[in-house]
């Protein structure tokens, strides 16, 4: 029996629901949540968080199913303190969607982009595509969105995060979708590959880099403990690369991460408080970093 549908993060974009001074509140400007986290002070820092389902999820948690208590964005605040909040992560998004969404004007921006594109097939591009802002490729399209930002913010600080591994995607609330994971390459692309030089053009173009890729420990092994399969006869949990050629029929199998499979990542793509935390703990110290220079 197929499970009740509660979300299609890769591919549905709707009307994001965002919190504002603690209440849920609805925003569509744009296709771009305009909630705001925290306080108003007139003395905090504005963040814009930039991304895709990985930014959206800090708040939706009931899309996880409440298998995450916290997101990267909200454990991030916890850690660096003087922080104004603005979610503007957009389900599914690549970065060709972020040519022209609307962005707020802050002080600092964050973005997490890449993975979508990814699995899309979207050319990576090259230093010069980022470099000289031509749109198309994922560098490219990076490169228009900073310079977006420069028109927004002049004087705006920009971090750069890069996409991480990722393990058989299957949807926790509709597990007929699914996608595969990074250990092999989609469309002749390899996602550690567009991580390395999503790092290198920003580094080049003088931008903060948060590298998770390399740093957050979200790999094949760690995004998840194990996926539960039938072969033969019964049911196996299966360690990566185990399962790597088992096919899961979702008409059949139950869901193939219980609970006690979650690592970095709770449904095999999306992070885990585990992964919400690592991502945290790399971006809050950047950010402390870029408000000693501000102090």
């Amino acid at each position: 029996m197929r499970h009740m549908k509660m979300y299609r993060f890769m591919s549905d974009i709707g009307a994001p629901v965002c919190k504002q001074d603690g209440r849920s509140v609805s925003r569509n400007i744009e296709g771009v949540n305009e909630g705001m986290s925290g306080g108003t002070g007139m003395n905090e820092i504005r963040w814009c968080a930039i991304g895709d389902s990985f930014t959206y999820l800090n708040d939706h948690l009931s899309e996880t199913g409440y298998r995450v208590k916290s997101g990267y964005l909200d454990r991030t605040c916890e850690k660096v303190g003087g922080l104004r909040l603005m979610n503007h992560g957009i389900n599914g998004s690549e970065t060709k969607d972020w040519l022209t969404a609307k962005l707020p004007e802050a002080d600092i921006y964050s973005v997490l982009l890449g993975t979508n594109d990814w699995r899309r097939g979207v050319p990576m591009g090259t230093d010069a595509d980022f470099m000289e802002k031509i749109p198309g490729t994922i560098l490219g399209n990076l490169g228009c969105l900073t310079a977006r930002i420069r028109e927004t913010a002049p004087k705006g600080r920009i971090v750069i995060m890069t996409p991480v591994e990722r393990g058989d995607y299957v949807c926790l609330g509709d597990p007929g979708c699914q996608t595969m994971g990074s250990y092999r390459p989609q469309a002749g692309q390899r996602l550690c590959d567009i991580a390395e030089a999503i790092a290198r053009s920003a580094e080049k173009a003088g931008l903060c880099v948060v590298d998770l890729h390399k740093n957050a420990g979200f790999t094949a092994e760690s995004v998840v403990r194990f996926k539960r399969l039938q072969k033969e006869a019964g049911y196996h949990d299966y360690v990566y690369p185990g399962y790597v050629d088992i096919p899961y029929d979702w008409k059949r199998d139950p869901y193939p991460y219980p609970v006690e499979a979650v690592g970095m990542t709770f449904d095999g793509l999306h992070p885990s408080d585990e992964g919400n935390e690592a991502i945290a703990k790399l971006l809050a110290e950047k950010l402390q970093e870029i408000l000693e220079q501000l102090s």
